[in-house]
């Protein structure tokens, strides 16, 4: 299926790591043109030699940061001429109870979360009316569904994350512009590797009835197929990706009935 992605221009917030840098690689095998951001010097440095040679920019932004995100948005148009797509990929998914997490923490988890959302969306919005069409895209998450006790804050940040997706999608349709949303479940990614370590052996693979980790390069196309024109009659809501996480009450009783061999 050709997605018809050539020459779009796509801004990835956290887009040196896990599905973020997944995404960077699929673009550019579109041939998108792509702009990231990242908080670490370092970080961007290594991420710019891994891509040399190829249509990538990358710039040093913090998302909880307005006045950084109308800057990455500024920047971007200044090299690319414009922005087609913005994904807003960058959380934290901070450990903590709801008792006991320090508020400091907490209101990190919503800057990043859910003001970093915000302010990528309201730097984006301007140079994709000056286009005609644009699509902006979010990380929601299978916590908007069914959050986890122990790491409370993520799971209501991602609720607000799809309100946000819902209320954009409607404000924004005027102008031409889709406001969508990916919801990942296990995937195996910096994010998600200490939240898999609260986890007994095999006690997450009994939740997906396809009885496994998903990988960054299954959430990708995804999202380059919301990005797309094939996607153009998606807005204010979003894609579950998720290996069928609870599809079902016992989604680990197939496997279990498969594991029983005939006498």
């Amino acid at each position: 299926m050709d997605l018809n992605l050539l020459d779009k221009v796509v801004v990835i917030t956290g887009g040196t790591l896990g599905i973020g840098k997944a995404c960077v690689d699929a673009f550019l095998q579109e041939g998108s043109r792509v702009a990231i951001c990242a908080r670490t010097q370092s970080v961007l440095d290594e991420f710019t030699a891994h891509h040399k040679g190829k249509s990538v920019l990358a710039f040093k932004a913090d998302v909880a940061n307005p006045d950084d995100m109308l800057r990455l948005a500024e920047d971007t148009t200044t090299a690319f001429g414009g922005i087609d797509v913005w994904v807003n990929n960058a959380g934290i998914c901070p450990k903590g109870s709801l008792e006991d997490m320090p508020l400091e923490e907490w209101r990190r988890t919503f800057n990043i979360n859910v003001d970093g959302v915000l302010y990528g969306s309201r730097a984006a919005i301007p140079h994709m009316r000056r286009r005609g069409k644009g699509v902006i895209i979010n990380a929601a998450s299978f916590a908007s569904f069914i959050p986890t006790a122990g790491r409370g804050a993520y799971g209501i940040t991602k609720v607000a994350v799809q309100h946000m997706t819902r209320i954009f999608g409607a404000e924004l349709a005027p102008d031409n512009i889709r406001v969508v949303s990916y919801m990942p479940g296990f995937v195996t990614t910096d994010l998600t590797l200490p939240v898999m370590g609260d986890y007994e052996k095999d006690q997450i693979e009994m939740q997906l009835a396809q009885h496994r980790f998903g990988e960054p390069e299954e959430i990708a196309p995804v999202v380059l197929f919301l990005a797309s024109d094939k996607a153009s009659f998606i807005t204010g809501s979003g894609i579950e990706a998720s290996g069928g996480k609870y599809c079902v009450q016992n989604p680990y009783m197939p496997w279990s009935k498969k594991a029983v061999k005939p006498a």
